[in-house]
């Protein structure tokens, strides 16, 4: 294993980019810390363009598909039915309009925050309005602190050229398959008050939006390394820092050198190996941002979320095994 200056360069952007979006998160004390974590993340683990129209892009889709969740949620307030049958007017909409690899990439995040705000719309008090002005917040801090830090260590590898992404068609067979998987995912939270639970679906579109079984199983196989990987690196970490969370330099030391060595990992490699990398980011920052807080080290939430996934991705396994069952 071998990386030079460039890769090196690259871990530290991605690294110091979350690292400080996530102390921002924490220190400035919003109600909603994680989208510091989950915005900084998927933008430096997944983006290509990281010009300010590049960024806008990736994020304006996420901000608008909340917004009008917002909406719907206070207009069919006392009419749930109404709320999850619009809801699936949109998963359809985003589905058919998935037709390349990158766009069914770039639903993940509009999809997942449409169903974060009409679940905790529906089942908890808060002020959605300013959640809403919360992930504006963050998207914004998350720019400008990237692009300082492309400005400190700028991207000097080569960017291959943007080649033609191959066109297939989605047939009403995918369509269902994503409505229905989805529809119940949604139902059953909108009836179950499992506020935790809500996190688990991002796994369950990534799934259930493939083309192939193929690919449905290889998603399923590879979110389970990757979320139930995070959730064991984050307790570990939550553990080390027990007593010292409160200390912001230690603790933004610690959590820096955790994220960067992931994030070095990531850029020495290709294909499956580094999608593995960039996922486990994600789901090792996401319960820290969640759960570990200046009094409180929350490890059963964080058992708690990793069993959660473990249930959600085995259903979806099993949903597999015995549809396969019945063809043959």
């Amino acid at each position: 294993m071998t990386f030079n200056k460039s890769d090196t360069n690259n871990a530290l952007r991605i690294a110091l980019t979350i690292t400080f979006c996530m102390l921002i998160g924490k220190l400035a004390n919003f109600n909603s810390p994680v989208y510091f974590a989950l915005y900084p993340t998927l933008l430096m683990t997944k983006g290509r363009q990281f010009s300010w129209v590049g960024i806008g892009r990736m994020f304006l889709p996420t901000f608008i598909a909340a917004s009008t969740a917002l909406i719907v949620s206070n207009l069919f307030y006392n009419h749930p039915f109404i709320i999850w049958t619009i809801s699936l007017f949109f998963f359809d909409f985003m589905r058919r309009r998935a037709n390349t690899p990158a766009k069914l990439n770039q639903l993940l995040m509009p999809t997942f925050n449409w169903i974060l705000i009409i679940i905790f719309a529906q089942h908890t008090d808060m002020n959605m309005a300013m959640r809403i002005h919360e992930i504006l917040l963050a998207m914004i801090i998350t720019a400008v602190i990237a692009k300082i830090m492309i400005g400190l260590f700028p991207i000097t590898a080569q960017q291959p050229p943007l080649t033609p992404m191959p066109m297939f068609n989605v047939s009403y067979r995918h369509r269902f398959i994503t409505l229905t998987l989805l529809g119940i995912s949604v139902a059953f939270l909108m009836i179950v008050d499992l506020i935790s639970a809500t996190f688990c679906l991002v796994p369950v579109i990534a799934a259930v939006t493939q083309l192939n079984r193929t690919n449905y199983v290889k998603t399923v196989k590879l979110r389970f390394i990757t979320q139930i990987g995070g959730c064991v690196i984050a307790l570990i970490f939550s553990v080390l820092m027990m007593g010292h969370q409160t200390i912001i330099p230690y603790y933004a030391f610690i959590l820096g050198g955790l994220i960067f060595v992931l994030a070095l990992m990531m850029t020495i490699t290709n294909g499956i190996a580094r999608d593995i990398h960039a996922d486990t980011i994600l789901a090792t920052v996401l319960p820290i941002q969640l759960y570990l807080g200046n009094n409180s080290f929350n490890l059963n939430s964080t058992f708690l979320r990793g069993w959660e996934l473990a249930v959600t991705l085995g259903i979806l396994f099993l949903i597999h095994f015995l549809s396969s069952t019945k063809r043959s």
